[in-house]
């Protein structure tokens, strides 16, 4: 917010004779398709930058979390907004085509899953309007031999298990080079091992459930046939039995390539460990994905972690840390997870006219 006035600033331009400059201009109303996952975070990183911007909030939140998206409006007008400037819209998902040819509503913005943008941006696209799709990731966490095997692996357990392995972000394919595959693989099973499952109310938790019992199946279901293919199980591989939508934090390796613990984002505590015969190898695998949200790459080599930011296809690569959301970054990926950024400067700046003005 402290940097909204300057980013959104006429920017002058030199362009010879006479004074350039560019304008950014609000659009309208903006709606935002928010998931469950986050309910808050999801939802004000859209909020913020287009009601900085000028423009109209309109939010249709998840089905499954009403009450969040009623708070959200109610703190957005405790907080100063002029009344109607967000607006909370509680319908179903089939209404969002209705309001989307609603000539008034300018853009979407959407994060979710990738049949639920491909729906949403044919729709908007139908109607010439501006579209940014948050979609899904299999994000790659590549480790090479000069990296501190016992700390990646540490923070591997952390990337793969961030709110209960439900985010697009979590890493989900473990690329180590062969040569320290073993031993990290020893401390990562141990790690995924040792998490402690259980009420998520109680801080000592580290795994609790999954938000659904239809979630828990799909995984289940991914799981299974994984294993039915030739997948390896190093530990896990099983619904818990106790109430609520428990899954036993999950390691495979050796899955087959038409397995969907391979090909399909698996969205819970299962992680798929690689063997790379190389770096070459290591980004090969890392690009053999229809999505391209995020990847994290461990090494203290200055040429393999130039090769990594310039060779793996995502919108984002974190280098020696696991990736994240941070407001000053921006936050958007390639290929089948979508296009256009939230967040940082080029977020702010998704849903506005850029005006060129040219005065002679």
């Amino acid at each position: 917010m402290e940097h909204g006035e300057r980013l959104l600033a006429d920017e002058p331009v030199d362009a010879g004779s006479g004074r350039s400059f560019l304008r950014y201009e609000p659009i309208g109303p903006v709606l935002a398709v928010m998931p469950w996952n986050f309910p808050f975070w999801q939802v004000f990183r859209f909020a913020a930058p287009a009601l900085m911007a000028g423009n109209v909030g309109l939010l249709k939140h998840a089905s499954n979390v009403p009450q969040c998206a009623l708070e959200i409006e109610d703190i957005l007008r405790r907080a100063g907004f002029p009344q109607d400037a967000f607006q909370t819209l509680l319908i179903g998902s089939w209404d969002v085509a209705r309001v989307l040819n609603d000539a008034r509503v300018k853009a979407v913005s959407l994060t979710g899953s990738e049949p639920a943008g491909a729906q949403v941006a044919s729709q908007a696209g139908r109607q010439i309007k501006k579209t940014v799709l948050e979609l899904g990731g299999s994000d790659p966490f590549v480790v090479m031999p000069s990296a501190n095997l016992e700390r990646a692996a540490k923070v591997a357990v952390q990337a793969r298990t961030i709110n209960n392995g439900q985010s697009c972000i979590a890493a989900k394919r473990f690329i180590v080079e062969q040569s320290v595959a073993a031993e990290f693989e020893g401390h990562f099973v141990e790690g995924m091992r040792a998490l402690r499952v259980g009420d998520p109310m109680d801080e000592a938790t580290q795994i609790g459930p999954l938000a659904t019992p239809g979630i828990r199946e799909d995984l289940d279901r991914q799981v299974q046939q994984s294993i039915g293919m030739g997948a390896r199980l190093l530990t896990g591989g099983h619904k818990l039995p106790r109430p609520g939508n428990f899954y036993a934090p999950t390691v495979l390796s050796d899955v087959p390539p038409d397995s969907p613990a391979y090909r399909e984002e698996m969205f819970g505590p299962v992680a798929v460990l690689f063997r790379a015969e190389g770096l070459d190898h290591a980004i090969q695998l890392a690009n053999d994905t229809e999505f391209g949200l995020g990847a994290s790459a461990w090494t203290e080599d200055p040429a393999e972690q130039q090769r990594c930011i310039a060779e793996i296809e995502a919108g984002m690569v974190f280098i020696n840390s696991m990736v994240a959301s941070d407001a000053r970054l921006p936050f958007g990926g390639v290929k089948r997870s979508g296009y256009g950024r939230e967040l940082a400067a080029y977020g702010l700046r998704e849903f506005v006219n850029v005006k060129t003005v040219r005065v002679s």
